[in-house]
């Protein structure tokens, strides 16, 4: 059986350790058909050389890496630190090597193939191909570089979500990734995502299978209720689920059917994403009967020109109050992910961002810096009126710095709004277990507007390394999924 050593490149993003959902697919299949997997969670500069050590000491028919396109400068350390090799195949995947395709053999000349689109079944025929000694270089899914030529292989069909083995995240450090969540266990049932935001990948990715209608893809609720009950038996304290389905709420029958399984076989307090437009009264008291606590929204900006015409989003504040409303009485707690610095934005909209957020009291909520991801359409514009910051390659984060160049706000001004929406959502957790008045909370930010400086680089600057800091930051973040998220 073929051996294969992934490697997950997880660096300073200025997020919380997790799971990587596509490679627990990933695992189960490899497994499911008896290859032998092991996994290198990379999540400090200093695991270089110890996985260096592992793979060189072992022998591995296959290195697979994993990586996002902010990862990009610690593979390329990674990689500089690697000795050439004849014995094994080195591939790398991920949504990253999906949108640049071959550009991935000229950012590393070491990489001798990458999987454009999912990789459950193109790697297990890889695998297979190895066992019997047969051609590699012809499959599906692959682009291979093979001396002065690319080789480009049609991309597989999409399987069918419920064909697919269970996943498999024993090879995580599941104890300290769920125990630092505050017992909340990462999961994942569905995939993909029907919108066309024009910051997101999702548009670009769709494009690369032939059947693109069918892009997006539920579990039956049969299904949904093994992979949960599969995954909880790997952590037994989980005390709650954070479902990681970019548009959780998608199909409204779906979702009526799971809630009343999930309740009846789970029975655990649940978070989940999804968009306003697919909120109402119906879904917010299936939700709640089922055990919803928290739901995130990617509310981005409260700029209604901005988000229609940029980002492509046509909901409206209006809609928006509305949904917040209609959570909020069925007492279901609110998270929003903002953004700040989208090109043709300017302090006055991002000051209406930060309003609408005050306006809104969601239970909590970020904001970090917009970052344009390769092949999507803000990126494009982006290129297009030459607005990238030319150190942009090297930001491994949302957190670490603006991506654009000073021409409709000053980096000062974008920071002013990131730090101040920040210190917002922090001043929310401290209070998440008390009743505030909304006139209280008016007066209590703006003593704690000055400070916000302060309060971001003790949370959420992912360049740090004062031990004390990011101890802290652990504490805050346990404290964050436990009461809020």
């Amino acid at each position: 059986m073929a051996k294969v050593l992934f490697i997950y490149f997880d660096l300073h993003s200025g997020h919380s350790l997790s799971f990587q959902h596509g490679l627990a697919s990933i695992f189960g299949t490899l497994r499911n058909s008896n290859h032998e997997v092991y996994l290198r969670h990379l999540s400090e500069e200093t695991d270089f050389d110890s996985t260096i050590n592992v793979l060189e000491s072992g022998s591995y028919d296959i290195l697979a890496l994993s990586f996002t396109t902010t990862q990009k400068k610690y593979v390329r350390v990674f990689l500089d630190k690697l000795k050439p090799s004849s014995q094994r195949i080195i591939i790398a995947g991920g949504v990253h090597c999906t949108i640049v395709k071959d550009g991935v053999f000229e950012e590393y000349p070491m990489i001798d193939g990458i999987c454009i689109g999912d990789g459950e079944f193109p790697l297990k025929e890889m695998c297979r191909r190895l066992d019997a000694n047969e051609d590699i270089l012809s499959t599906p899914s692959f682009n291979f570089k093979s001396r002065d030529k690319i080789i480009r292989n049609p991309i597989a069909p999409l399987p069918g979500i419920d064909e697919l083995p269970l996943p498999d995240y024993s090879l995580f450090n599941c104890d300290k990734i769920i125990s630092q969540l505050g017992l909340n266990y990462p999961m994942m049932l569905g995939r993909g995502c029907p919108y066309n935001c024009n910051y997101c990948c999702n548009h670009v990715i769709r494009q690369v299978y032939p059947e693109k209608n069918t892009y997006t893809r539920i579990p039956s609720v049969e299904r949904s209720i093994k992979i949960i009950k599969n995954n909880l038996s790997l952590f037994a304290e989980t005390k709650k689920i954070k479902f990681y389905d970019e548009t959780f709420t998608l199909n409204r029958k779906w979702l009526l059917a799971f809630c009343g399984e999930y309740k009846k076989e789970i029975g655990l307090p649940f978070m989940c994403d999804t968009v306003f437009e697919r909120i109402d009264d119906e879904i917010a008291q299936a939700l709640k009967s089922a055990g919803c606590e928290s739901i995130n929204f990617g509310l981005e900006t409260g700029n209604e020109w901005l988000r229609s015409h940029i980002l492509n989003r046509k909901h409206s504040n209006k809609k928006i109050r509305e949904v917040v409303k209609v959570i909020k009485r069925h007492q279901i707690k609110c998270f929003f992910f903002n953004l700040v610095g989208f090109p043709f934005e300017t302090k006055e909209m991002a000051e209406e961002t930060l309003r609408f957020n005050i306006e809104l009291s969601p239970d909590f909520g970020t904001c970090h810096y917009f970052f344009p991801f390769p092949g999507t359409k803000l990126y494009k514009l982006c290129t297009d009126y030459g607005l990238l910051n030319e150190n942009l390659g090297s930001v491994s984060g949302f957190f670490e710095e603006p991506s654009l160049k000073e021409v409709f706000m000053t980096h000062k001004e974008m920071n002013k709004y990131r730090e101040s929406m920040n210190a917002l959502f922090f001043m929310r957790l401290l209070f998440a277990k008390f009743k505030i008045p909304f006139l209280f909370e008016k007066i209590v930010l703006v003593i704690i507007f000055p400070f916000r400086k302060l309060i971001n680089s003790l949370t959420l600057d992912p360049r740090t390394t004062n031990k004390a800091i990011i101890a802290l930051r652990k504490i805050m973040i346990r404290l964050a999924w436990k009461y809020l998220r």
